[in-house]
């Protein structure tokens, strides 16, 4: 098996957004008021002179800054360049341990005749574990979900951030801290408004699970019969799942615990291998909400099994998730149905 080249050191995100303009989008990145209505908690920018920046006022290059999130945790940085309605960039926080060069974003902003969008490119991160994990895993999971709230609160004037309570927006706790990371699995957490019976219909019938996560859901029995759209799937079942973006997977049915568990295989470990990757999701009671977890495991401790499956897959369940969630609180769902702005947008680096 040709083994697979990944670059580490930096990532690219996109996303269209809807009842926009270009300017918009940029006022919302580059002013102190903007950038706080859909990712930071309070932020407070300093210009070369020391001046505070007024709240709708656009930062400069070289303005000082200071994010506070809602857990309470700090970033300080410097703005890099500001092109009015067409660019932002900044740093992001330190290149690796003890180093002195800063990770960059750059955000580029976008506008045809029917519609508008923005880059983020985040780089210059370093190819250690650290870089990859803390930058290139944990902030691409963090773009994804904040950029599809700004698109949320733009598109369906619902902000998707969690506030008041001392977890993140995209609960990974795999992750961390950093010498506990694994990359042969991960676990993620999702916390639902609804009851466990109308979430867990949501994954374990064709018709619901197309509501959030495929465009297309066949379930065959092993007896050869079709499920249809309102029929929970059983163990045993094979399943051909299709996405907007026109990927196409198939698999099977491992398990199915009403309003407890489901369980099944989700691609091979490797190109050439036997072995599946498999994810197992329970559903569990917290007060006033519905616990989602989702742990994927039996991943490949190399190159391959690192990009496409502990990277991309995260990723992927995050933003997925967390479209489950908006669904359920708002009845809005932000996937791209068009299967060109599908690829660009579900990507993990346009340019790999």
């Amino acid at each position: 098996m040709e083994q697979i080249k990944y670059d580490w050191t930096f990532f690219k995100r996109r996303i269209y957004v809807n009842n926009s303009s270009r300017k918009e989008l940029f006022r919302m990145w580059a002013t102190p008021k903007g950038i706080t209505e859909w990712f930071i908690e309070i932020a407070d920018y300093v210009n070369q002179d020391g001046k505070k920046r007024k709240s709708e006022e656009v930062v400069s290059t070289k303005d000082k800054y200071t994010w506070t999130f809602h857990k309470g945790s700090k970033i300080e940085g410097e703005v890099l360049e500001v092109d009015e309605d067409s660019l932002f960039k900044f740093t992001f926080g330190k290149k690796d341990i003890d180093s002195e060069e800063d990770v960059i974003v750059t955000v580029t902003f976008y506008e045809e005749v029917d519609r508008v969008w923005f880059d983020v490119l985040q780089a210059n991160m370093s190819d250690s574990k650290f870089g990859r994990v803390n930058y290139h895993i944990s902030c691409n999971m963090g773009w994804v979900f904040h950029i599809n709230n700004l698109k949320s609160i733009i598109e369906n004037g619902h902000d998707l951030r969690v506030k008041g309570v001392n977890r993140m927006h995209v609960d990974a706790p795999s992750a961390y801290p950093l010498e506990n990371y694994e990359w042969t699995r991960f676990r993620q957490k999702e916390y639902i408004k609804a009851p466990i019976s109308e979430v867990f219909i949501k994954w374990v019938t064709p018709g619901g699970i197309i509501e959030w996560f495929l465009k297309k859901a066949l379930y065959e029995s092993e007896n050869g019969g079709i499920r249809s759209p309102k029929e929970t799937i059983k163990t045993g079942d094979n399943y051909t799942w299709e996405f907007y973006s026109g990927l196409i997977m198939k698999g099977k049915i491992l398990d199915v615990q009403e309003n407890y568990s489901f369980k099944f295989t989700f691609g091979k470990k490797e190109p050439d291998s036997d072995e599946d990757v498999i994810v197992n999701v329970t559903f569990k009671e917290k007060v006033g909400l519905r616990v989602i977890e989702l742990e994927q495991n039996n991943i490949a401790d190399n190159e391959y099994g690192k990009v496409t499956y502990n990277l991309s897959c995260m990723v992927g369940w995050s933003y997925y998730l967390t479209n489950l969630r908006s669904i359920f609180e708002s009845g809005y769902d932000f996937r791209e149905k068009d299967q060109k702005l599908a690829k660009e947008t579900t990507a993990y680096s346009l340019d790999n």
